[in-house]
C-alpha cells in the first residue's frame, strides 16, 4: 500500500544488520498523538500495553552503506536531526507500507514497515548544544558516549544517536545496527562507571532488592567486598520459549572481558547495577538472578531486563548478615549446589542444570 504524509513523529531510528555493510536505515514513526508513549519503556506496565503501542509504530527502511555516516546525504542528515531532537518533529513520508510484525529479544517490537521513497522534516528540530558540539568535534565514540551520560542524557537517547552515526571521530563514523548500538552503549557507560566505583569504600552488608514485571522476576543481591558481577538466568520450562528449563550464567570482575555468552541481556542487567553503586558511592559485588516465567509470552527487548533491575534497585532493600540468608529470602530460588558451582566459577553448564522448583 502506497502512503504519503504519514503525519508521524520519529521517536527513534532503526538500523538493520542483515546484509551488513549495506543495511536498512530509517526512522521509527509513531502516531502524532502522545508520541512520547511509544518509545518510553520505563513507563510501560504490561505485555498487552507494549504490543498495543508498538503495533502502531512503523519502521522505515532505506538501503544505505554503514560508511554513509562519514559523509551523510540529505536523507541521513534529516534523519539524524530528527533522532537527535529533544522535541518530537513531524515528518512527511512517501513510501510503500507493509504490515510486518517484528519481535526481537534485543530491540523493541514494531508492527509496520515502510520502504521509504522520500522523507522530509515538517518542523525544526531542537538539538541540545552538547550533542551538536560532539557531532562537530573529533571525539572518540567511547568518550562522547560517557560525556553525554554525565550530562544527564539517558542511555536510550544515546543509543539512538550512536546508531545514527552521529558520534565518534568523523572519518571513522558508521551507522550502527540498532541491536549492536544498544549493547555497545550499555558496555561503554558501564566500563567507565566500573572504574570510578573502584575508588569508593566497600559496602558492609548483604542487601536484597527485588522487582517483578512482564513475567520476569529479578532478585539483586549486593555483597560486601571487591567488585564482581554475576548474572544467572532461569528460563522455566513449559513456556512458549522452551518445553524444558534452561539456565544460563556469566560473570566478570574488574578487568574487561570478552562478549558475554548471555548476549545483550547481560549488559542490560549490569548497567543499572553500576549506576546504583555509583549513586550510593559504594564498591560491592553484585548477583542478579533473573527468572523468566510463562507470563513472558513475547520477546520485547532487553529494556525489560534493564528496567527490571533498575526498578528493583530503586526500591527498599532487605538487609542480611550472610549471602546464604539473602539467597534463602530471594524470590528467585537457587539451589545450594548451583550456588557452589557459581561461587567457584566452574565453566561447564552441564555440571549442574537444575534449580529448585
Amino acid at each position: 500500500m502506497k502512503i504519503n504524509d504519514l503525519g508521524a513523529t520519529p521517536p527513534s531510528v532503526f538500523v538493520g544488520r542483515m546484509g551488513y555493510p549495506k543495511v536498512f536505515v530509517g526512522p521509527i514513526l509513531s502516531p502524532r498523538e502522545n508520541p512520547e508513549l511509544f518509545d518510553s519503556p520505563w513507563t510501560w506496565k504490561s505485555v498487552e500495553e507494549v504490543v498495543k503501542l508498538r503495533m502502531n509504530v512503523a519502521r522505515g527502511m532505506k538501503v544505505m552503506r554503514v560508511e554513509s555516516a562519514t559523509n551523510p546525504d540529505k536523507y541521513l542528515i534529516e534523519l539524524q536531526e530528527a533522532v537527535a531532537s529533544i522535541k518530537h518533529v513531524g515528518v512527511d513520508v512517501l513510501g510503500e507500507l507493509v504490515r510486518k510484525v517484528k519481535f526481537d529479544p534485543i530491540i523493541k517490537p514494531a508492527g509496520l514497515c515502510i520502504k521509504i521513497e522520500s522523507f522530509k522534516l515538517e518542523d525544526s528540530p531542537k538539538i541540545p548544544v552538547k550533542v551538536e558540539k560532539l557531532y562537530f568535534d573529533d571525539v572518540c565514540a567511547k568518550n562522547a558516549v560517557f560525556e553525554l551520560y554525565k550530562k544527564g542524557f539517558n542511555d536510550y537517547y544515546i543509543q539512538k544517536i550512536f546508531s545514527a552515526g552521529m558520534l565518534g571521530e568523523t572519518k571513522r563514523r558508521k551507522l550502527v545496527p540498532t541491536r549492536w548500538s544498544i549493547t555497545a552503549v550499555h558496555d561503554m557507560i558501564a566500563e567507565n562507571l566500573k572504574h570510578e566505583i573502584m575508588e569508593y569504600k566497600e559496602s558492609n552488608t548483604f542487601q536484597l532488592y527485588e522487582y517483578k514485571h512482564f513475567g520476569n522476576i529479578f532478585s539483586v543481591i549486593l555483597c560486601p567486598g571487591d567488585y564482581f558481577f554475576k548474572l544467572v538466568e532461569v528460563w522455566r520450562g513449559g513456556t512458549v520459549w522452551s518445553e524444558t528449563e534452561w539456565i544460563g550464567y556469566d560473570e566478570e570482575f574488574v578487568r574487561k572481558r570478552k562478549y558475554s555468552k548471555l548476549s545483550g541481556g547481560y549488559y542490560a542487567a549490569r548497567l543499572p547495577v553500576l549506576e546504583h553503586l555509583h549513586k550510593i558511592r559504594r564498591k560491592a559485588g553484585a548477583i542478579v538472578l533473573r527468572e523468566i516465567t510463562p507470563e513472558y509470552t513475547l520477546p520485547l527487548g532487553v529494556w525489560v531486563v534493564e528496567e527490571g533491575v533498575r526498578k528493583a534497585l530503586s526500591g527498599k532493600s532487605k538487609i542480611f548478615d550472610s549471602l546464604e540468608s539473602a539467597l534463602k529470602n530471594a524470590e528467585v530460588r537457587v539451589s545450594e549446589s548451583i550456588w557452589r558451582w557459581i561461587g567457584i566459577k566452574q565453566t561447564s553448564l552441564a555440571d549442574f542444570c537444575k534449580f529448585e522448583n
